[in-house]
């Protein structure tokens, strides 16, 4: 009798871990940098907490890095593939270079889900993607614009000055993040100087401090600084610092520590941090795979997400950022 309970209990030990093989959903995901900017390793945490509350899903991820480049982006694609990814989240290196290699592989029954980074099709037919998963980028600069106004208010000028700084390489990204900040300052003070400087370097803290450094030989007055992402707004900052222009406030657009903590301790020179918050991206993004492979529901074009807030002096004690693992 107890060999064949021994037995059996062996044989439901083999289907249990049958059944869990055959329920593992292999889902590739491509980001576009890790090693630059950590921010997206919210990503890969709300995609795993999304996987954690929903383990019936079975989904298993392999995360690959592009580096920013479309080559890399492109050979990740196919390595996802190669491993067997039933499904691949994107967040591509640009806005178009992967839309063939998406077309070949939807023709094979692998979905894709877009993330991040919104493509830009030539034609109806280059829309194969399943759905679109992120944050809507003017807003971030009509939330950092809403910061600068209630900042520029205080100082009783009808004609501030206000600095964006942009990053060209990004496209419409960050033309509708300076439409953003840009309109919204001039709706409150029609008479104010928006100048716009694109970084055409790195899109580093260091290659954005160079052209601070630029900009503020030929611009006596500087009211507000805010930009594409707090990579380019900190290197401003390191360079008003350095010329000791701390008259001058900043507004961080993604999610920093180094803002957030600038913020919490006071720092008279930041404004606050737009937060664009890449757990949910991350999160909705296989939420959205899962509706799509598993479910077979028909997703809308776009996925919506929660609208970017503003973490201000005011309200920082309310954020527990120092918890968050991505920063």
């Amino acid at each position: 009798m107890k060999k064949l309970l021994s037995l059996f209990l062996a044989a439901l030990m083999l289907f249990s871990l049958s059944s869990a093989a055959l329920a593992e959903t292999k889902i590739g995901v491509s980001i576009m940098e890790l090693s630059a900017y950590t921010w997206y390793l919210g990503v890969i945490e709300g995609a795993n907490k999304w996987a954690e509350e929903n383990p019936d899903a079975g989904f298993v991820f392999q995360f690959e890095d592009s580096r920013s480049d479309v080559s890399n982006m492109l050979n990740n694609i196919d390595n996802l593939v190669t491993w067997g990814a039933k499904g691949i989240i994107l967040f591509p290196a640009d806005a178009s270079s992967a839309i063939p290699t998406m077309k070949q592989y939807t023709a094979e029954g692998i979905p894709f889900v877009i993330g991040d980074y919104a493509q830009q099709p030539t034609t109806e037919e280059d829309i194969v993607w399943k759905t679109f998963v992120g944050h809507n980028m003017k807003a971030l600069g009509v939330k950092s614009g809403e910061v600068a106004v209630e900042y520029l208010k205080t100082l009783g000028k009808e004609d501030p000055v206000c600095l964006f700084i942009t990053r060209p390489t990004s496209g419409q990204v960050s033309v509708d993040r300076y439409a953003g900040f840009s309109e919204t300052v001039l709706a409150a003070f029609p008479k104010a100087k928006i100048i716009e400087e694109g970084d055409v370097g790195a899109g580093s803290r260091d290659s954005a401090q160079s052209l601070m450094e630029n900009v503020l030989q030929r611009e006596s007055v500087i009211d507000v600084v805010s930009g594409h992402n707090d990579a380019e707004v900190v290197g401003a900052y390191n360079a008003a610092v350095a010329a000791n222009r701390n008259e001058i406030k900043f507004i961080g657009i993604a999610g920093d520590k180094d803002v957030l903590t600038y913020v919490t301790d006071g720092n008279k020179m930041w404004l606050g941090e737009v937060l664009q918050n890449p757990v949910d991206l991350g999160y909705q993004a296989t939420k959205a795979m899962y509706e799509t492979l598993v479910e077979g529901k028909e997703l809308p074009l776009v996925w919506d997400l929660p609208l970017p807030e503003a973490i201000t002096p005011a309200n920082v004690k309310d954020y527990n950022w120092q918890t968050w693992t991505w920063l």
